[in-house]
């Protein structure tokens, strides 16, 4: 049982059940075969906010900029990588999102919880954020079972981002 709740808890295969990482194999007769992840859009209060952060912080690059509305619309990537976007909409009308003390808090809500960022080195990683005074969210952890170093920083506006490091 869950402690607190009459829920049966259900056992979890063992590691040896799970060889990891995983490569299933691809499946490109589906009809959904042509997806492929582009962006993800983060909805901002102030589009020079967003832009310096990301730009003037993170070393981020400004692919596109355009407006949608009374919104102001970018796409911006990682310093040396091309195919993935972090799309930015900003302007008038953003209500504050809750802000968590930690990642352990964030778990009981449903929704986007966060975007992964893949890097050589969390701890060097970490220790640059702190230089540019970005707001670290938990110390670097390590998770056996993904065998991966992981740790969480977040934007001014609460938006959570894990830094992921193969171990």
């Amino acid at each position: 049982m869950w402690p607190g709740t009459k829920t049966r808890r259900v056992p979890l295969p063992s590691v040896e059940d799970m060889p990891l990482p995983a490569n299933p194999a691809r499946n490109p007769d589906s009809p959904f075969a042509s997806m492929r992840a582009h962006h993800t859009g983060i909805r901002y209060p102030d589009f020079e906010d967003a832009r310096s952060f990301w730009v003037d912080k993170m070393d981020w690059r400004v692919l596109q900029t355009w407006p949608y509305g009374d919104l102001t619309l970018a796409y911006v990537m990682p310093p040396d990588q091309d195919d993935f976007h972090l799309e930015i909409l900003a302007g008038p009308g953003a209500t504050p999102q809750p802000e968590f003390a930690d990642v352990d808090e964030s778990l009981g809500v449903t929704g986007l919880n966060h975007v992964c960022i893949e890097v050589d080195s969390v701890d060097d990683t970490l220790a640059e954020l702190r230089a540019r005074g970005v707001d670290v969210v938990n110390e670097p952890f390590e998770l056996d079972e993904i065998s991966a170093r992981l740790a969480f920083f977040r934007d001014p506006w609460g938006n959570m981002f894990e830094l992921s490091q193969r171990i």
